[in-house]
């Protein structure tokens, strides 16, 4: 046991700011064995000289952040309608960009459905799943599946039972974009985004809207079919989410359908309900970077303030979440574990990843250096499982 001990690769992070879920570890080492964390010990500890020795340089050492919900893939694939990306070259500068910003557990966004989206429709989702699905086989980052199922598409829910049942599926949430709730709470705002950003028609988006009915009259209506779906994902062990909610009988209604996640509340009371129900909250990083959201909803860092926030996602901007997490050290709000937390252990725990998400021996030693420059964060290196995936000392000014 002693010499296969010594076979396995020792690493020890030096001279940085260790942060662990509750503490900032000054003066410490990190000690990573194979693709485990070992321990965190005394600066004075003796320790093998065979260990590799890594030198923080004075910065943060943290858990590689867990970005639960991300929509930018697509738009590598496809930067302008009708145009096509080759996956493999694609995924390769993305993986780069990832790690840049130093997430080592991605979620990639995939729309379920064939009615709002004109470049989006189950076939299109489909080629992408692919996509990543191969992708994975040389992926050096953590790549995740997460189905965004729209309510009004039930037509496509058997080719989603297809993908569950083959093990494609890895988060999945239940989401609904008419107007006159959550964030279109008119049709002037739902038109304003569904004619300038997804190339609909004025009359086109209108007719849609008549012959449609309101969310809560779907929601009860479609129940049993929702019902259905939760159903199977909960037997594959997929965790469920909540889009955009703003009432509590939306709260109420997914609760019993085993949803435990409920990301980006529109309003305080609707985040306040969704944490009485024992729910995971999540927020936007570029909602927290830019003081307030994109569609006039909450604030997140106002949702942050009153304790009814747990978990940061970038969203649709990778290099927001971890500068979202330093911000709010930063300004005071939370304690540095506390934030950081809040892009590490608490999505972790959401969707069900207890192997990492933490520096705590024994976790997945998936670890990020960073410091700060100009008051942001710079990640200077990433590893994975142990391995080091990505370095930069700094970018010159010239």
């Amino acid at each position: 046991m002693e010499k296969l001990r010594r076979c396995i690769k020792m690493i020890k992070i030096v001279n940085g700011k260790i942060i662990t879920p509750k503490t900032i570890e000054d003066n410490k080492i990190l000690l990573i064995e194979g693709e485990r964390i070992l321990d965190i010990c005394n600066s004075d500890k003796i320790l093998s000289d065979e260990c590799e020795v890594v030198d923080a340089q004075g910065g943060y050492i943290i858990p590689g952040l867990i970005d639960i919900h991300c929509d930018a893939l697509e738009f590598k694939l496809s930067p302008r309608p009708n145009v096509t990306i080759p996956h493999f070259f694609a995924l390769s500068y993305y993986e780069k960009e990832l790690l840049s910003c130093g997430i080592t557990t991605q979620f990639h966004g995939v729309y379920w459905g064939d009615v709002l989206e004109k470049h989006r429709s189950v076939k299109t989702s489909l080629e992408m799943i692919e996509k990543i699905l191969e992708y994975r086989q040389v992926a050096i980052l953590n790549h995740k599946i997460f189905i965004r199922f729209d309510i009004v598409n039930f037509e496509a829910k058997d080719k989603l039972f297809n993908l569950i049942k083959n093990r494609a599926v890895d988060l999945l949430s239940f989401q609904y974009h008419l107007p006159g709730q959550a964030q279109f709470k008119s049709f002037e705002a739902f038109k304003n985004y569904y004619t300038k950003v997804r190339g609909w028609r004025e009359e086109e988006l209108r007719e849609f809207v008549k012959n449609s009915n309101s969310f809560i009259f779907n929601l009860k209506e479609k129940k049993s079919l929702l019902r259905e779906i939760s159903q199977i994902a909960r037997e594959f062990k997929i965790p469920l989410v909540s889009h955009d909610d703003d009432k509590k009988e939306k709260i109420r209604i997914m609760k019993d359908l085993g949803i435990k996640i409920s990301e980006f509340p529109v309003n305080l009371e609707a985040a306040l309900c969704a944490k009485e129900n024992n729910m995971y909250v999540v927020v936007g990083a570029p909602n927290v970077v830019r003081r307030k959201s994109s569609y006039g909803s909450a604030s997140a860092l106002h949702l942050i303030k009153e304790k009814a926030a747990d978990i940061i996602c970038s969203d649709y901007h990778l290099p927001s979440l971890l500068s979202a997490a330093v911000k709010l050290y930063q300004e005071g709000i939370l304690k540095l574990p506390e934030a950081v937390n809040m892009v590490t252990l608490k999505p972790a725990e959401a969707v069900g990843l207890k192997d990492r998400g933490a520096i705590l021996p024994g976790k997945i030693a998936d670890i990020v250096i960073f410091k700060l420059k100009d008051k942001l964060p710079e990640v200077s290196k990433v590893f994975i499982g142990g391995k080091c995936v990505y370095r930069c000392e700094s970018i010159c000014n010239g």
